[in-house]
């Protein structure tokens, strides 16, 4: 059985494949200079600091000032690249894996 026939393969690697595509848009159609935060507010204005009352009100005061600051001030392709580059490692993960549990059944 071929490894990455598996339906968790597959779909990871649909939406690794998905977040590059949309990580090219993002990078082809926005401005060079465009943050996350620039995106999230063209989108809804009060976007971000909706998100900052309610991590501030839900979470440590670090979340928001060491974790969620630096993801915003980031270009907006990054975050999809980020996510392409984790699910893809995860798809080629259970790929290999399942591929060397195949190999040791049969010798």
């Amino acid at each position: 059985m071929n490894p990455f026939a598996s339906p968790a393969v597959r779909v990871l690697s649909v939406l690794a494949a998905s977040s590059l595509v949309l990580a090219f848009a993002l990078a082809v159609t926005m401005a060079p200079s465009a943050t996350l935060a620039h995106l999230i507010t063209r989108w809804n204005p009060a976007g971000v600091a909706g998100a900052e009352a309610f991590m501030l009100r839900n979470l440590p005061d670090w979340a928001w000032h060491r974790v969620a600051v630096p993801m915003l001030t980031r270009p907006c392709w990054l975050v999809p690249v980020d996510a392409a580059l984790v699910l893809g490692g995860v798809a080629v993960t259970i790929a290999l894996r399942r591929a060397h549990t195949t190999q040791r059944r049969r010798s």
